[in-house]
């Protein structure tokens, strides 16, 4: 009798336990659902920041020339300077902090929808080099996973359980909630916002002392070198002029086995390549530069002009 009902307690505690799991599992579920679902309708009511551009430039750009690039991109290159002398339309999709493997997913979303004229990949003196915290970097396109088909197999790169995490709606956008919260109040959109993607510095830089930036040189990696490749592919089979481009910054460089590899690309596939990083006229002038690797508004005016007359002699040369 006694093991009787020790028997039907037990079964009955196990029946309760595996209830309240199952509560839990639901509730975890439907919690993720509705604070997955909060957090993507305020990601994308976002009008101006970062959040905004990268949005802008994934689904609604049809500019005829693209800036791609990190930080030196979306800050030296000035719109209406490109607009006024080449009579094109301008768009910079650049965005502080990421490099190859973001421009490469922005480029292929936009190509998805058109095809530019002329792109500006604007990259850095260790573009190839191999960097531990590129791919977390690709976190600012977790949003668009579920829309975005085209990206999904960069953004796999992340790690192996990459397809597992996206099982819930809050993973990608648990790094933004505070920027989306910042986003979405009301000093925020009444904010000045960018300029056609553009965001201008007004710094001036503090240390003006000319040092030589050092570089160490390190092993290519193979996979940015061949998206460095497709990219140039692309643009030839496109008829898209492309214009590799490494902007200035406060320093005397030297050439890089990187930026070897990139003027090799460049000449394969019938790029230009620029490298205006030891360009004197910068050099000489911190007041055009915010911090040794960043040119401020009067820079990047100044930066602009010599880019775009650049291109337009490329352009107009027979």
């Amino acid at each position: 009798m006694v093991g009787s009902l020790f028997i039907f307690s037990f079964k009955y505690m196990i029946k309760k336990l595996i209830f309240n799991l199952i509560l839990v599992v639901v509730f975890a579920f439907v919690m993720d659902f509705a604070i997955g679902r909060i957090l993507r309708y305020f990601y994308f009511q976002e009008v101006v920041g970062l959040h905004h551009r990268t949005t802008y430039s994934l689904e609604t750009t049809k500019a005829e020339l693209l800036v791609l690039g990190s930080s030196r991109a979306n800050h030296h290159y000035v719109p209406e300077i490109f607009e006024k002398r080449l009579k094109i339309s301008f768009y910079n999709t650049g965005r502080d902090g990421n490099r190859l493997l973001y421009n490469y997913a922005i480029f292929k979303s936009i190509l998805k929808r058109y095809t530019p004229k002329i792109i500006i990949l604007d990259i850095g003196f260790d573009e190839l080099y191999y960097d531990p915290k590129e791919l977390d970097r690709l976190s600012s396109l977790l949003p668009y996973y579920k829309n975005h088909p085209e990206l999904r197999s960069l953004i796999e790169k992340r790690s192996p359980f990459e397809k597992i995490k996206f099982l819930s709606n809050i993973y990608p956008f648990n790094s933004s909630i505070l920027t989306i919260a910042i986003g979405n109040m009301e000093i925020n959109k009444t904010r000045k916002g960018d300029i056609k993607g553009y965001v201008p510095l007004k710094g001036i830089i503090k240390d003006n002392n000319i040092n030589k930036l050092i570089i160490k040189d390190s092993q290519i990696n193979m996979f940015k070198f061949k998206v460095l490749k497709k990219i140039a592919q692309i643009c030839l089979l496109k008829q898209i002029k492309l214009f590799i481009i490494q902007s200035p910054v406060y320093a005397m460089v030297h050439k890089t086995v990187s930026t070897e590899k990139c003027i090799q690309i460049a000449n394969e596939y019938k790029a230009i390549f620029i490298n205006t990083s030891n360009n004197p006229f910068f050099l000489n002038k911190p007041a055009l530069f915010q911090d040794k690797s960043h040119l401020n508004c009067r820079g990047a005016i100044e930066f602009s002009k010599i880019i775009v007359d650049k291109i337009f002699f490329q352009l107009t040369k027979k």
